[in-house]
């Protein structure tokens, strides 16, 4: 039933980013939220990444609430991210120089995603929804998501 979400990670001048997401099902949002990261991010990817992880626990409850209302068994929750150095972090979350500093609890998301729970697809920033919630956008813009 949770068809997609997208989720959005924008660092601010202070360096703690604003994490942002939105759940869909048939095309209307049931769930969405920006949030100050607790965190400094120096990296756009680890901005991302935390965003995911935030997300991605969102997306495990809905999936469970939405499973035992209904009493039926829900597909893979797909997850739309517009960083491809944060997908790729998801599969391969060895030791890297600049990701040292992640904290373990954000990599939550590597075992959901090998357990199959969650699917994370790359979708380009002019097409993310959630960058609505984490970045300011002039009328017209915002005008696109509407529809």
């Amino acid at each position: 039933m949770v068809e997609y979400a997208n989720t959005n990670g924008s660092i601010s001048e202070d360096r703690y980013a604003l994490s942002g997401y939105a759940f869909f099902i048939h095309s209307g949002a049931v769930s969405w939220s920006t949030k100050r990261q607790e965190i400094i991010s120096l990296l756009m990817t680890k901005s991302e990444y935390v965003a995911a992880t935030y997300a991605a626990k969102e997306a495990l409850w809905l999936h469970s609430l939405i499973s035992q209302i209904f009493d039926i068994t829900l597909d893979t929750i797909i997850l739309f991210l517009d960083n491809q150095s944060a997908i790729a972090l998801t599969k391969n979350h060895q030791f890297h120089v600049c990701t040292k500093h992640i904290d373990i609890c954000f990599h939550f998301i590597c075992w959901i995603i090998e357990n199959g729970s969650l699917c994370l697809i790359y979708c380009p920033t002019n097409d993310m929804v959630a960058d609505a919630l984490t970045k300011p956008y002039s009328h017209q813009r915002l005008s696109i998501f509407l529809v």
